[in-house]
């Protein structure tokens, strides 16, 4: 039972890698509230999170290092529950401004042992198992987080707020059941070898570059995706929320897809992921029709949840056990730099070529998914020259008995 429960504390962790826009739909009102604030501020409120994430998911490796995985996980859990519920509490604006890059410091504590933690205890179909179902957890718990806070919504926009209080069992059960000494290598590693864990492979800088393109072109379908739709006269902005609220779904989808793929198709899960998203974004390059853009959201929902569990594992295939943490930091910091900087991104395509019309964002996104296609297809044809090698399972968790 002991066992069940570290498991399912590994998995709840990966809702809070994507907890920070849950109560997006806020924004309205609090322009409202906050009526002598600068509108484009109030926005940022949704996105300045990622500062934090980006600054503290490689930091988080070295206070482990001095306090320990656990308490790095615990205290990232705490500082997304004071920070969270801040904004239930108060109206200072500065207060509210500074607990949302809280929400980003405490993500980036525990983001990358969300997923460095599984690759570092399980082998095998094991490993596979519990990374798919990383991303199903993820996606439910990002639908279920996200609709909670709209149903608290009701009330007044700060009532949201509350839906971070699910960060307190969540501790609990990392209190409780996830053991003191997880994430550390045996006790016959040398110096020299736990220096090296600071070491990022060559092969992993070019998958963190891999993850920032994914991630900036993904993210055109966030802002890009209602002002397709509406342009094109076939559906309204409700229309486009209720459909990019279907890539929860998809995603939890894309989590048992995952589970399929790395049993048959191993080498080229990545490929496979990066085919999903060339196709979605073709279809809504053409798409006229909401059951047609639909399926393409849908192909984007799979693709993202097939791709980051791609991404961490193959982390675990290209580095030795004592790198895989700061390996999977690193690979997580640029996906988040990615889809920061996005949207300039996109504007910045669009002024080049002198079209601003979100179609030809999406083309644009379309070929850029299609030469990463290529190339992961060049690297499954290569995978088994991609690996480790020597020292791949040389270092170990101490609880690696615990799968």
């Amino acid at each position: 039972m002991r066992k069940l429960f570290m498991r399912l504390s590994l998995l709840l962790l990966s809702i809070f890698t994507v907890s920070a826009g849950a109560t997006a739909a806020t924004i309205p009102m609090m322009l409202r509230s906050f009526p002598n604030i600068n509108p484009t501020l109030i926005e940022l409120l949704m996105t300045v999170p990622s500062l934090g994430i980006i600054i503290f998911t490689p930091l988080s490796n070295f206070f482990a290092d001095r306090f320990g995985v656990k308490n790095t996980i615990l205290t990232g859990l705490v500082v997304i529950l004071i920070s969270g519920i801040t904004p239930a509490l108060t109206l200072n604006f500065g207060l509210i401004f500074a607990s949302r890059i809280g929400i980003g410091i405490g993500t980036g504590l525990l983001a990358s042992f969300a997923q460095s933690l599984i690759i570092q205890l399980f082998d095998g179909d094991d490993q596979q198992h519990m990374m798919g179902l990383s991303s199903v957890f993820q996606g439910l718990g990002m639908f279920i987080v996200t609709y909670a806070a709209g149903v608290l919504m009701n009330f007044n926009w700060q009532t949201a707020y509350w839906v971070y209080v699910i960060a307190l069992p969540m501790a609990l059960l990392v209190a409780f059941f996830i053991p003191k000494d997880v994430g550390q290598v045996n006790a016959g590693t040398t110096t020299v070898n736990a220096a090296d864990s600071k070491h990022v492979d060559g092969k992993v800088w070019i998958l963190a570059l891999f993850a920032f393109l994914f991630n900036v072109t993904f993210a055109f379908i966030t802002i890009k995706f209602a002002t397709l739709v509406v342009s094109r006269h076939y559906g309204t902005v409700m229309d486009a929320s209720t459909l990019l609220g279907m890539m929860s779904f998809a995603m939890a989808a894309g989590g048992f897809l995952f589970m399929t793929i790395q049993k048959h198709w191993k080498a080229y899960s990545m490929a496979i992921a990066l085919g999903f998203a060339t196709l979605a974004f073709l279809i809504l390059t053409i798409s006229h029709s909401l059951i047609l853009s639909g399926v393409g959201v849908i192909f984007v929902g799979i693709a993202v949840a097939v791709f980051m569990a791609s991404m961490v594992t193959s982390v675990g295939y290209l580095t030795s056990g004592q790198q895989v943490p700061f390996s999977t930091s690193v690979a997580i910091t640029f996906a988040n730099v990615g889809t920061l900087v996005s949207p300039y991104v996109a504007q910045m395509i669009s002024q080049i070529a002198g079209n601003t019309a979100p179609g030809f964002t999406f083309l644009i996104g379309t070929f850029i998914f299609a030469i990463l296609f290529i190339l992961a297809i060049l690297a499954g044809l290569n995978y088994g020259k991609l690996a480790y090698g020597v020292g791949k399972t040389a270092v170990k968790s101490t609880i690696g008995d615990a799968k």
